[in-house]
Formats: C-alpha cells, structure tokens, sequence
C-alpha cells in the first residue's frame, strides 16, 4: 500500500498539462496584465474537455482573447497570430521536406565529418 500519491501524472494528465503550458506559452505574448493573463487560460481550461489537443485549446483561447489595438503593442513586439507559433508548441509535429531534414540533418552532419576525418587520414 502506498505512502505518498505518485508523482509522475498519468496519461490524461500529462496531456492536459501539456495543454495548459501550450496555453501559457501563447498567452505570456499577449499585451494584457498578468492576471487577466491567468484567468483567460483557467477558464479556457476548464471549459475544453480533458482530451483536447494543444490546437483545440488554442482556438479555445483565441476566441476568448480581447481585441486589442495595433497601438498597444509595443514596436518591440508586433502583434502575434497563430502562424508566429513553432509547430511543436501547437501539438502538431513537422511534416514533408522540412520534417525529414530536421529530423536526419545531425545524421548528415555526423557523417560529413566522419568522411572528411577518413579523407584527412588517407591523404597523409
């Protein structure tokens, strides 16, 4: 019999908290207080189902954000959309020419150096 609860979240839950980072994430980038901030991804969260994806949540959210003026931004940083944000914070993994490069491209580089080490001894 156990102790302590365990640690480690289960399945649902690291997905919803997975979730909640994405959301957070998103959000630290808008130009509204912090606390206004918090209470827009608590009430997001709470009304998605727990098997939402981090792209469900961001529709969520963006339906949910206020509508702020291009002038409360600050130069610095231009207003945002969901195109400003990596794939992988949204849930969804890379595809097509650009996945297959991101995931292979330290093989080839691994193997450039191996090839040119080899060349180097064999010159000598």
């Amino acid at each position: 019999m156990p102790i302590a609860p365990d640690p480690r979240p289960s399945g649902d839950d690291a997905r919803r908290e997975l979730t909640a980072r994405c959301l957070l994430e998103y959000a630290e980038q808008l130009p509204i207080p912090t606390e206004q901030r918090l209470a827009l991804v608590l009430e997001t969260l709470r009304e998605l189902p727990r098997d939402a994806s981090s792209a469900q949540a961001l529709e969520a959210l963006l339906a949910r954000v206020p509508a702020v003026a291009p002038s409360a931004h600050p130069p610095s940083h231009p207003p945002i959309d969901r195109s400003h944000m990596p794939a992988q914070y949204l849930g969804r993994p890379h595809s097509g020419l650009s996945a297959f490069l991101v995931h292979w491209a330290w093989l080839g580089v691994v193997g450039l150096l191996l090839a040119l080490t080899l060349l180097l001894n064999f010159s000598q």
